[in-house]
């Protein structure tokens, strides 16, 4: 491939500071992988001193696989390979992690100061959300309505963010939410310890703790003496302070920023990196990348006509050499079910005339609850498709289990993984039990572990609860002793063999179903297998590493053949042929909390840019003059992103109706067509309601489209059902049309 000009500059600036300001699809990629290899090739510097730094699996995989092929070396699946005299490329959580595990075996200590052990666990939202739940309701005695675990937590990862510890979180007190914040992340910290856990917001903040030692800091300054960040915009405070320690000896640090894509505020991204960024390397060169190579014309130039109105953005135009292609469509909908079924119908159409794949469409929505009338109209037109989001692999209940029995083994610390298989499958361990064992382990401050090997000298217990807990004790010792011989995905087939998973999934599932459940556990094993050129206790621990660290994205599989449906954040590092931008309506995109704040307002309009660039030739924009939503009907305007669309740009998509056309105008025309008297209005029957109480987790429920259901979660009124194959749906489930099987 040859560079331009602007890149050539990017790749030929290897020492002291660079600054690439790369736009949508410019090839960025490329860019710095041929800047790696060109210091390894042309400079002689050695790969081990390079590090690559990106935000998704998915993009350093890629950039991992084009920098093997460019240095001759065989592109494996096996990625720990690559560590092995060659560039370390990852993302920042999974670098961090190397770091802290290669930082406590190579000084074999354990770092009091920062609570952690070598063998510690990473911990998902979920079981984050779990501990700090147990603490508001058995350690504080509060009301979880009034504490809410989510809240919480949001104030805990704030903190992090901000390098703010809960020692430190103390002093900061000022209002009555913040003491209680205090009280949580105090216990809350404790716990972590105990279980000798940390969550992600402490992968960044440990890290960040251990490069302040001396010690530590100049060994990382000499392994890596050039360092290279993509993505650098959604850096936050933890990321920032992390990459300058590293790069404050030797200055050598390229970053690629662009301000257009910067979408996560709300993951504490923090746009004033930039201006630290030039405060801190004055001497920086500037390379600016705007030559898209990717979108059609008419795509790159209504997207640069959207964000430059935002009045915080640098100065640049995003430009492109590929052809006009056809123009933007405007669906404008009589209502969101006619909407959805237009989105099926194009998808139909093109596929049945071009004879195309149906992974060739992208539909991309603002929040993920507006996917459900999207995937009835794909189901009724029997169109495959995906949700990315809504039911990921390592979410599945079967896949928990493994999981879980593997953390149980691997830390015998980790009190949430014991409490979710204590009684998977059915030991009649109830909950009782788990109560008389908690109150022993904070009276003894004991590990779970120990409390459960010496269950048959608790009082509390009946000889009943103390001959199950002791014999799930027995299984446990068994796989520890176990894994220390077994590779990963030889442990895994021990486990569901031992525990007669097999046997529990067919007397809890209908057939199918549990056949379903299995093939998703030896998919598991298989996805182990790739580890099995490690030692065990290795495998397993890079096994639990990898799963926890993968994204929603990961699961998009370029082979496969479906329309792809997922949140325009969540497709930030995608492209397809064709994209559909749905539900473009005021209060919805832009979202309705971001239209009293300037800032907000702004990173919707920069949302919209990205959900624009990601399709190459055809882009439809889409809404509903009338819509059905929360239970009521509502009349949204359009949103105001379509009206900074020049008009040279888009065409008007016309709807089928009745075996009749019909143009519905748009804002781009000086007046709607009112339809009212053509469309007769439905009557609505008057709604028939469940008793709540009725329903509880794990009840088979029937519904009339989608037939036999199983509910896996319940929250009041909101319930997540989940169909083998069609996946989790979330409804209300006092007006869903189910009944009790």
């Amino acid at each position: 491939m040859n560079l331009n000009k602007e890149q050539e500059k990017a790749k030929d600036k290897i020492e002291w500071p660079l600054l690439i300001i790369a736009w949508a699809w410019s090839w960025k990629t490329a860019t710095l992988t041929t800047r790696v290899e060109y210091m390894i090739k042309e400079k002689n510097i050695s790969p081990t001193n390079i590090l690559c730094v990106t935000f998704t699996n998915k993009a350093a995989r890629e950039m991992r696989e084009r920098i093997w092929k460019k240095l001759w070396i065989e592109v494996t699946n096996n990625i720990y390979k690559q560590r092995n005299n060659l560039p370390l490329i990852w993302t920042f959580h999974s670098i961090w992690v190397f770091f802290l595990k290669e930082i406590l075996e190579k000084y074999d200590l354990n770092w009091i100061w920062i609570n952690i052990r070598k063998d510690f666990l990473i911990y998902s939202e979920e079981d984050k959300l779990k501990l700090i739940k147990e603490i508001i309701v058995n350690d504080l005695k509060l009301d979880e309505k009034q504490n809410p675990a989510r809240q919480m937590a949001y104030f805990i990862s704030e903190a992090k963010n901000n390098l703010i510890d809960a020692k430190n979180y103390k002093t900061q007190i000022d209002s009555f939410i913040k003491e209680k914040v205090s009280q949580i992340y105090t216990i809350y910290e404790k716990k972590m310890s105990e279980n000798n856990a940390l969550d992600f917001d402490d992968i960044l903040f440990k890290t960040l703790q251990l490069l302040k030692n001396p010690q530590v800091l100049e060994y990382y300054q000499e392994k890596y003496t050039y360092i290279m960040v993509d993505e650098y915009q959604d850096t936050n405070m933890a990321q920032y302070e992390i990459i300058k320690l590293l790069a404050s000896k030797y200055r050598n640090l390229a970053v690629v920023w662009d301000d257009w894509q910067s979408i996560y505020s709300w993951r504490w991204a923090d746009m004033r990196n930039i201006l630290n960024f030039k405060k801190d390397y004055p001497e920086a060169l500037i390379v600016k990348l705007e030559q898209n190579y990717r979108s059609t014309k008419h795509i790159i130039q209504a997207a640069n006509s959207v964000v430059k109105n935002n009045k915080s953005s640098m100065d640049k135009t995003l430009w492109t050499e590929n052809e006009n292609w056809e123009k933007i469509y405007m669906i404008e909908a009589i209502d969101d079910n006619l909407e959805a079924k237009t989105i099926a119908k194009i998808i139909k159409e093109k596929q049945e005339t071009n004879n195309e794949k149906y992974s060739s469409n992208l539909i991309l929505y603002r929040t993920n609850w507006q996917s459900r009338q999207i995937e009835e109209a794909l189901m009724s037109e029997a169109i495959p498709y995906k949700v990315v989001w809504w039911l990921k692999f390592y979410d599945r209940k079967e896949i928990k289990d493994m999981i879980w029995y593997l953390r149980s083994i691997y830390n015998q610390n980790d009190v949430i993984s014991y409490k979710r298989i204590i009684n998977t499958p059915s030991r009649k361990i109830w909950s009782r039990t788990l109560e008389v064992l908690d109150i022993y382990k904070n009276n003894f401050a004991l590990p779970y572990f120990q409390i459960i090997e010496n269950a048959d000298e608790i009082d509390d217990l009946n000889s009943w609860a103390k001959r199950s807990v002791k014999e799930f004790f027995n299984l446990m010792l068994n796989f520890i002793e176990n894994s220390s011989r077994l590779e990963v995905a030889e442990l895994l087939e021990y486990i569901v063999r031992k525990t007669e998973y097999e046997s529990y999934l067919i007397n809890e599932y209908w057939t199918e179903e549990a056949e379903g459940k299995m093939d998703n556990i030896k998919e598991l094993i298989n996805l182990a297998s790739n580890y099995k050129w490690l030692w065990a206790k290795e495998s397993l621990s890079q096994f639990l590493e990898e799963v926890a660290l993968v994204s929603d994205l990961d699961s998009v599989k370029n082979d496969a053949d479906y329309v792809t449906l997922m949140t325009i954040h969540t497709s930030k590092w995608l492209e397809q042929e064709r994209v559909f931008i749905a539900w473009a309506e005021e209060s919805i995109f832009p979202h309705i909390r971001s239209l009293e704040s300037q800032k907000e307002l702004e990173e919707e309009r920069r949302l919209m840019y990205v959900a624009m660039t990601r399709a190459k030739k055809e882009l439809y924009i889409s809404r509903a003059r009338e819509r059905f939503h929360f239970w009521n009907y509502v009349r949204n305007l359009e949103s105001r992103f379509l009206k900074e669309i020049p008009k040279e740009y888009v065409e008007d998509y016309k709807l089928e109706i009745s075996n009749f056309w019909c143009s519905f105008k748009t804002s781009f025309n000086s007046s709607w067509i009112e339809l009212s008297s053509m469309w007769p209005i439905p009557k609505i029957k008057p709604k028939e309601f469940n008793d709540i109480k009725d329903f509880s987790i794990w009840d088979k429920v029937s519904h009339h489209k989608f037939w036999n259901w199983i509910i896996t979660s319940l929250t009041w009124e909101i319930a997540d059902i989940a169909f083998s194959w069609i996946g989790i749906k979330k409804m209300n489930i006092k007006i869903a049309p189910i009944k009790k099987c």
